[in-house]
């Protein structure tokens, strides 16, 4: 039980740290991109353009080890759902990893200088690897986008199995899960009818609901480790 109480703690931390990295995703600065691709890959060394893409590396390792956090709590009364989310939410985090180290590696620290210091013979190629990461960073989001919404639903669908907080935090998590495979068919699958609804969902509803309900997350999870912190010591 100790252990136990010592795990929701790190995931309510987790949680609370992913609800910081929202906010800074959501509606930290942005930098200014300029017209044309050469002035474009001066951004390599602009710290205001580079700043998001390592808080998107860490984000969701602070979600996964929070959800991970939830589903030990849980996975007694919801073994099924809890593993799928946790296959789900694994390689959604995995490769939001994994998209923006080529942006903050192969793409800002390698091609994009290398393409600004070549002669002018050479900087075709650069330009290609450059121009062909597009469709390799939107392919990773393509998984990112489905795995973070089908991960989301099946935890919310555990998390509504418990009592008390759980069940309208479970709630709100099917909501973001159903809204980003919403997303997902609208980008990938041609259902262009739910565009609208997709622009207003991001400009206007996710960015407060999903800090907020991350907040929530982690207060839950400290609720869970104090009550658990008590059995255990018999207060």
């Amino acid at each position: 039980m100790k252990t136990n109480s010592t795990f929701l703690k790190v995931g309510a931390w987790a949680a609370f740290l992913s609800a910081i990295t929202t906010a800074t995703l959501m509606y930290g600065p942005n930098a200014t991109v300029p017209d044309g691709f050469d002035a474009t890959q001066e951004l390599h060394s602009n710290l205001l353009h580079l700043y998001k893409k390592w808080v998107l590396f860490f984000h969701p390792q602070f979600a996964f080890i929070a959800a991970l956090s939830a589903g030990y709590f849980v996975i007694k009364r919801s073994p099924a759902l809890v593993s799928i989310a946790l296959f789900y939410l694994a390689t959604w985090a995995i490769t939001e990893m994994s998209q923006q180290a080529y942006l903050i590696d192969a793409l800002n620290q390698i091609w994009r200088p290398a393409y600004l210091a070549a002669a002018a013979e050479d900087r075709e190629l650069w330009r290609t690897l450059i121009t062909g990461l597009n469709g390799i960073s939107d392919s990773q989001y393509f998984v990112v986008v489905f795995c973070f919404g089908a991960g989301s639903i099946f935890l919310g669908a555990a998390l509504m199995q418990e009592s008390g907080q759980a069940r309208p935090i479970g709630a709100i998590n099917c909501l973001i899960g159903v809204m980003s495979l919403v997303a997902f068919a609208s980008y990938y699958a041609g259902l262009s009818a739910a565009n609208p609804l997709v622009q207003g969902w991001y400009s206007w509803i996710y960015g407060p609901l999903q800090v907020g309900v991350r907040l929530w997350f982690a207060w839950w999870l400290f609720q869970q480790a104090k009550g658990n912190a008590e059995e255990f010591t018999g207060a």
